[in-house]
């Protein structure tokens, strides 16, 4: 790195609507919720060895453009490592080059879009220097620091440009303290944490299942060992976090680790409250009793589909029987169940919604998300989408939540499945069944607060 670079700015840009772009999985806020992005949350603790870290999160903190700029240059930073996202990615991109074009400094990208055809999109982009694709990793600090021969970027190289490898190792991996000081007086909000001074962190990065719709599966995966976890736990408890939101794609997948983990988190009377996403074939009731122990309340469970031929060809590995139980465990518990559906798989049809619909009176979850398939970038799914003639091979924007619609499945246009997700929100939350269950819950949790 250069001798004179001290200011260092993690930079999420503005945008019209409530974009997420962080961990590869860019998407429009559903219920108007934001959390930490977790890729500049983590980056805090690597680049701090390296200067002054400051952060510009325009979308949380509702900056326009002319502000966001202004902001930028009152800090002056020599190096800019900004998030990008292929649901605002026709936004992005004029930013940062209005960016660069106003103050002299090294833009490097980090997003889902940039996963394919690195090469090439890092030619198009004269203005900026490099992507990094895995935040997880030291790649960036040694690069800055003039070690240019790393992994898991996309360089510049003379005249040209460089993919360099991406490692997908599974392994243990550190990661340094974040500095969620920087994050934690900014207005996110998530809709199942129960305070608003709440932290999002990660135990472990990537995924081991081949769900074929989900980026985190082309990822690889590694965890954290529990000493450098518990040492970002006594931080945010000595900055007063009362609430986690834990981003581990699958929670719990080892289950020595995760009791170890679990015990020590009781032991350290941290009395954090947290929600986490799982899968609900993996933990027994030992480990979720466990779980509730050492303050999780909420669970956000993969149903995905009430159809097992949905679930077979997205490559789920589970049954709906072992569904079904694993919402029933966590149901007898006590603990709150979120379930997420995807709509529009290539196999999905009129008759595989209904079968969702009727599976979810079933499991019977306190809250849905409605998502739609989408093809991401360097996903199985765009493979087989490109493949079924479903998509072109020049779709590079799309949403999970529908707007709009990505793709068609084989028997359904994406109008249908527009309208699906439509009667799914209206049929599910306006059922007589569970209006009265949720007026009685709030009235109870009214009583116990009186």
């Amino acid at each position: 790195m250069e001798r004179g670079v001290t200011n260092l700015l993690l930079l999420n840009p503005p945008g019209t609507q409530l974009y997420l772009r962080d961990y590869f999985c860019s998407k429009v806020s559903q219920a108007d919720y934001l959390n930490h992005p977790i890729d500049l949350v983590y980056l805090s603790g690597r680049l701090t060895a390296l200067g002054e870290v400051h952060v510009v999160d325009a979308i949380v903190d509702r900056l326009g453009e002319r502000e966001c700029l202004a902001r930028i240059q009152a800090i002056g930073p020599e190096i800019i490592v900004g998030l990008v996202g292929s649901v605002s990615y026709q936004e992005d991109l004029p930013f940062y080059r209005k960016l660069s074009a106003g103050l002299k400094t090294r833009i490097i990208l980090i997003g889902d879009v940039l996963l394919e055809n690195r090469e090439s999109r890092l030619q198009e982009l004269p203005f900026v220097e490099a992507f990094l694709h895995d935040f997880s990793t030291s790649d960036i600090v040694r690069y800055l620091e003039g070690k240019t021969r790393v992994a898991n970027m996309t360089i510049r190289e003379g005249a040209g440009v460089a993919a360099l490898p991406i490692v997908r190792e599974k392994a243990f991996f550190r990661l340094p303290l974040p500095r969620h000081d920087l994050f934690l007086d900014k207005p996110y909000r998530y809709p199942f944490v129960r305070s608003r001074r709440f932290a999002t962190v990660l135990t472990e990065f990537g995924c081991p299942y081949r769900c074929n719709f989900c980026v985190m599966s082309t990822l690889g995966w590694k965890q954290r060992p529990v000493d450098n976890i518990l040492e970002e736990l006594d931080s945010l408890a000595s900055l007063r976090v009362k609430e986690l939101l834990v981003l581990d794609q699958t929670f719990g997948i080892r289950r020595e680790r995760t009791t170890l983990l679990l015990e020590e988190m009781i032991r350290h009377r941290y009395r954090f409250g947290w929600v986490c996403f799982v899968r609900p074939d993996i933990l027994d009731r030992e480990s979720l009793e466990l779980m509730k122990k050492a303050g999780c309340h909420s669970l956000i469970m993969g149903l995905e589909s009430g159809s097992q031929e949905v679930l077979q060809g997205a490559l789920k590995d589970y049954s709906l029987e072992q569904v079904e139980e694993g919402f029933e465990r966590a149901r007898d518990l006590g603990l709150k169940r979120i379930a997420t559906v995807i709509l529009g798989l290539p196999e999905e049809t009129g008759e595989t919604f209904e079968k969702t619909m009727r599976f979810l009176s079933k499991v019977d979850p306190e809250f849905v998300s409605f998502n739609v398939a989408v093809p991401r970038m360097g996903t199985p799914l765009r493979k087989k989408a490109l493949q079924l003639g479903l998509i072109s091979e020049g779709l590079e924007s799309m949403d999970q939540s529908g707007n709009p619609v990505a793709m068609p499945t084989l028997t359904l246009s994406r109008s249908e499945v527009t309208n699906l997700r439509s009667r799914a929100v209206r049929d599910f939350y306006l059922r007589p069944g569970y209006l009265s269950k949720r007026l009685w819950d709030l009235g109870r949790s009214g009583s116990a607060q009186v």
